[in-house]
């Protein structure tokens, strides 16, 4: 039975002695179903092997994935990315395919078409993972038999960009360059390892005597840094200069107060970070990220073990032994520098070089 409700569209059926309701934004989509519903009902224990949904992807998008699965499970971002890649690339071809329609030839032309348009492997590679999960759905909910994603071959996985750390003095230049709140936004990504997303979202409460608490949007995970002594100080001096800010306050909220969006970092980016950075002479990579490689970098210098900087990073060991392969073969037969003790030498020198600079300026 189908009732009307608001914008909506509901059908009601009993299934296994329970009631059993389901919402469309479209009338033709629930008259489909309803049909389907009585078809099963007929066929018994030959539906799954015989019914397939005549819904189609965009209407299993919007009614079943979306709200059902991404938005429970997913972490922000990776609803953000999937959002971009379903407008761009899979809803203008693939959207008012019915779910019975999508085969694996389909799933093999889908890729055909992104390749000639010029479409990049890697966005290639995510629309394809994030089609296959939206079928899988389809799959779990008995709407198709099988899902066809998984008997095409993606894109290869492109190179991973190999990561090139900035040193604690070329770090210590930029902070040298930036007011105080700007400077403990690059301590926290050059010291602790922080992801941007970690970073804006950290509070003091997450600062404890010897660690730093974070928790990983990307993985789900939380994870405890161990301060080094320097970026302790820079907490300690920051929260002084803020007035002592209440636990459940963020470190560094946005300029105007409260939560980071995502246009306050990019203008951030742009307007404070690259101008201090090129004025520090970095060159090539200049996304604010190259901060973390430069956290690791110091520990993996330092002599800590893999295992261990693995874990204060949010990495695996295998992923950190094959991003930073290149740090790892630089680092043998060199001295060990502990990572508090490569922090203070550099901000020495910076601070002699500074004020070496305005000695010349007032002669």
């Amino acid at each position: 039975m189908i009732r009307k409700r608001g914008s909506h569209y509901e059908v009601r059926w009993t299934e296994g002695g329970r009631k059993r309701g389901r919402a469309f934004a479209r009338k033709g989509d629930a008259e489909a179903f309803e049909v389907e519903v009585k078809r099963r009902r007929q066929l018994g224990v030959l539906a799954t092997g015989v019914i397939q949904s005549r819904q189609t992807l965009a209407g299993f998008m919007e009614e079943e994935w979306w709200p059902r699965y991404a938005v429970p499970n997913l972490a922000p971002d990776t609803r953000r990315r999937y959002l971009e890649v379903w407008g761009s690339h899979l809803w203008p071809r693939l959207g008012t395919f019915e779910l019975r329609q999508i085969t694996p030839m389909v799933v093999e032309d889908l890729r055909e078409q992104m390749s000639r348009a010029g479409v990049g492997a890697q966005t290639q590679r995510k629309a394809m993972m994030l089609l296959q999960g939206v079928m899988r759905r389809a799959v779990v909910r008995g709407l198709v038999p099988a899902n066809p994603v998984q008997q095409v071959p993606k894109p290869k996985q492109p190179p991973v960009r190999e990561p090139h750390p900035l040193p604690p003095e070329t770090v210590e230049r930029i902070r040298a360059r930036m007011r105080p709140r700007d400077a403990m936004i690059v301590s926290l990504l050059a010291y602790a390892g922080l992801r941007p997303a970690e970073d804006r979202s950290a509070t003091w409460g997450d600062v404890r005597d010897r660690t730093l608490r974070v928790f990983a949007t990307k993985t789900g995970r939380e994870r405890h840094i161990d301060l080094l002594a320097p970026l302790a100080q820079d907490l300690a001096e920051w929260r002084l200069a803020s007035g002592r800010p209440r636990d459940k306050q963020l470190i560094v909220p946005r300029p105007t107060g409260g939560e980071w969006t995502r246009e306050d970092w990019a203008n951030w980016r742009r307007r404070v970070w690259r101008p201090a950075a090129l004025e520090a002479g970095v060159a090539g990579d200049l996304r604010p990220y190259r901060l973390r490689a430069s956290f690791v970098s110091l520990l993996l210098w330092a002599g800590e073990d893999l295992p261990y900087v693995a874990e204060q990073a949010g990495h695996s060991v295998a992923t950190l032994a094959r991003h930073y392969a290149g740090v790892l073969h630089e680092l043998r037969g060199k001295p060990r520098v502990p990572a508090a003790e490569a922090i203070r030498q550099a901000r020495a020198s910076v601070s002699g070089t500074h004020q070496g600079r305005k000695a010349e300026a007032q002669e």
